[in-house]
Parts: structure tokens; C-alpha cells; sequence
């Protein structure tokens, strides 16, 4: 994360310097592309790291808090900059001061600790014993250091039984349920992503005024973070998960009759999509944390972040095509991109119910944890 950090900062300096009349257009756009290309990798590396540090220091009782808590940072990050974008009326000057902000996170690196249960998987014992007795002292609690031994023993025990056994991206195809999930793991994030980013950039269209609409989409992301913080520890992870994606299948195709029936450019039609388009981002926001915290509590330590990372790079595809949807499935039918959306969230629905429950288990250590697991159906 510390890398990302770094990465992220010369990226912003590169975005913000690149574009110059000397260099000329051949030099300065690709300069700028592959400035926001660096970007990209960082903001990737820094959320999904971040957010399985996050839940992997945390028992299950914090696991919902330590997830949910970096989507409100998101949302109030958006606020900021559009509390810049609102001071700062030039784009290389805004992109400097941009640059900026990630600097004081470089130092992180050297405050937060390494998640213990990264450490135990890579056998790193002594250093996770260090790492729980100091988190023991802050919680005013007793470590055990006869029990944690005992429990090195039988870890290694189980890691010199399958010591031939394979790790990281192939471990994940390794079991046939884990391989299912993972699967099933890529499309929802696939279609989250489709779905979040697709409408997330149409809010400029919500009103006349995009600085506006940026709030108010802002603002309704943190709403519905909110509510998911409210029911997930409640209703555990699928049921909400798959209300939520249901629900906004069933308001995508809401357009259809309201752009039929209505007549065209009318206030009520125009009073009625805004209600949908604030709908469609509450809805969109609150399923894609979700299967944040539900890729993060179904992936196995050992491969986690192989795990997530690769949920993260099929969700990418997603975002792509969902931007691709909002430029030319548009020329087909002002609202197709709607439809499309609504058709890939039930095929999403469908496919979480094989999900397990997850709401209160342990995080699962290794691919047979996952396997005890199991699947739904």
C-alpha cells in the first residue's frame, strides 16, 4: 500500500505537468494517458489493500465497521474534491494540489502494522506474536503465549502437509467450491462495477448544474453506506445484497414505461427520472459495498488478496464497458444502457443466492474453510 501511495503521487505530478505546448500533442496526450494509467494502478492497489488490512485486523464484530468505514471516505473524498474543483477554476493547478494529498499517507507505512493473519499464513511467527501482544496491550487484554504456541505448532503441521500444494492465483482454482465462488465473485463485482460507474457517470446529466449533481450524488452514496452499516450486521450479507441488486433491476426498468407513456421533455418525466436516477446511485452504492465485504469475508487468507485483486481487475472490464454503454449505447436509445444494467443485476441476483452467509464466522484461513463452507445450493 505504501508503493501505491508513492505511485499515486508521481502520477498526479505526471498528470499535472505532462500536457505542455512545447512537448505538442503527439507527446503531451500520451504523456497524460499513461500519467492517468499510473493512477488508476495506485487508487486499485491503495483501496484493496487498505480494505483487507482493514477487516483483517478487526475480529468479526469490527469486520462490518473496518469495511464500510473506508466507502464513507470514499464519499466524503468526493465532497472534497468537489470543494476543490469549486476553489481552484484551473485544471493543472487543481491536478498539482491533487498530487499532494497522498503525500502524508506515504508515512503510514511506518504507523500501521502488517495484518497478523498475512503474517501466520507466510509463517512469520514471531513476528505476528510481537504484533498480538502489542495489540493485547492497546485492548487491555492478555495474550497467551502458550496457547498462540500451540496453535504454530499445528499450523505447521498443516503447511508441511501440504507444502507441494500450490499458492496465490493458483490456489484459488484449486478447490472446485473456491473456484465457484471465485467465479461467481468476478461477475457480481463485474456487474457492480458495470453498474456503479455507469450511472455514477451520468449524474453530470441529473441537472443543469454538473457541480450540483456531483454533490447530490455524493451525498447519496454516504445515505445508502449508511444504511447498509444499519442492516448488514442485522440481516447478514446475501439477503441485503440481493434486495439490493433485485431492487434496482426493477427501477431500471422503470425507465421504460415512464419514457414510453410520458410525454417527452414533460416536468413530470423529467421530476420522475431525476427520482429514478437518485434511486438507481442510493441502490448501485449499497450493493457495491456489499460485495466489497462479502468478496473480502469469502476469499481465504492465503489467497485474499489474490482473490480480491483479481475481482478488482474483471470489475475494471466493467467500468469500461459501462463508460462504452453511456457513449454509444446512448445512440441507439437514450436510456438503453438502463436496460442493460437491470438485465446483468437479476442474472447477479440469481447467481448470489449460491452464495454462503458469512455474518459472524471467522475470516477463513485456508481453501478447506472455505470448502466447510460450502455453497448455498
Amino acid at each position: 500500500m505504501g508503493i501505491s501511495f508513492v505511485l499515486m503521487f508521481i502520477a498526479g505530478v505526471i498528470c499535472a505537468l505532462a500536457p505542455q505546448d512545447l512537448m505538442g500533442a503527439q507527446t503531451s496526450y500520451p504523456s497524460l494517458a499513461f500519467g492517468r494509467f499510473l493512477l488508476a494502478c495506485a487508487t486499485r492497489g491503495i483501496a484493496i489493500t487498505g480494505f483487507v488490512i482493514g477487516s483483517e485486523l478487526g475480529g468479526p464484530q469490527q469486520r462490518l465497521l473496518s469495511g464500510i468505514v473506508i466507502k464513507y471516505f470514499f464519499a466524503f473524498g468526493q465532497l472534497l474534491l468537489l470543494t476543490l474543483a469549486l476553489t481552484i477554476r484551473t485544471w493543472r493547478t487543481l491536478n498539482a494540489v491533487l498530487a499532494i494529498v497522498p503525500v502524508p499517507f506515504i508515512f503510514f507505512y511506518f504507523i500501521l502494522p502488517e495484518s497478523p493473519r498475512w503474517l501466520i499464513s507466510k509463517q512469520r511467527y514471531a513476528e505476528a506474536e510481537l504484533l498480538f501482544h502489542r495489540i493485547a496491550e492497546q485492548n487491555e487484554t492478555r495474550f497467551d503465549p502458550i496457547v498462540y504456541q500451540k496453535f504454530v505448532n499445528e499450523d505447521k503441521k498443516r503447511v508441511a502437509a501440504r507444502r507441494n500444494e500450490t499458492h496465490g492465483f493458483k490456489a484459488i482454482f484449486r478447490s472446485k467450491v473456491m473456484t465457484i465462488i471465485a467465479l461467481n465473485m468476478s461477475y457480481q463485482w463485474f456487474v457492480q462495477n458495470l453498474v456503479f460507474y455507469g450511472i455514477s457517470q451520468n449524474t453530470g446529466a441529473w441537472l443543469k448544474n454538473p457541480y450540483v449533481s456531483f454533490g447530490i450524488s455524493a451525498l447519496v452514496e454516504i445515505a445508502a453506506y449508511f444504511v447498509v452499516h444499519l442492516v448488514l450486521d442485522r440481516w447478514g450479507r446475501k439477503l441485503p445484497y440481493c434486495l439490493f441488486v433485485i431492487t434496482l433491476a426493477f427501477v431500471t426498468l422503470l425507465v421504460i414505461p415512464i419514457q414510453t407513456f410520458l410525454p417527452k421533455d414533460s416536468q413530470n418525466q423529467y421530476i420522475l427520472m431525476f427520482m429514478v436516477n437518485i434511486a438507481l446511485k442510493f441502490l448501485a452504492s449499497g450493493s457495491y459495498v456489499i460485495i466489497y465485504i462479502y468478496a473480502n469475508e469469502t476469499f481465504p487468507t492465503q489467497g485474499r488478496n489474490t482473490g480480491m485483486g483479481v475481482c478488482s481487475m474483471i470489475a475494471r472490464l466493467g467500468a469500461i464497458i459501462g463508460t462504452f454503454s453511456n457513449d454509444h449505447l446512448t445512440r441507439v436509445w437514450q436510456h438503453s444502457p438502463m436496460v442493460v444494467y437491470g438485465i446483468t443485476s437479476v442474472f447477479a441476483m440469481i447467481l448470489a443466492m449460491s452464495f454462503p452467509e458469512t455474518l459472524n464466522k471467522p475470516l477463513p484461513q485456508t481453501i478447506e474453510d472455505v470448502e466447510q463452507m460450502g455453497l448455498a445450493w
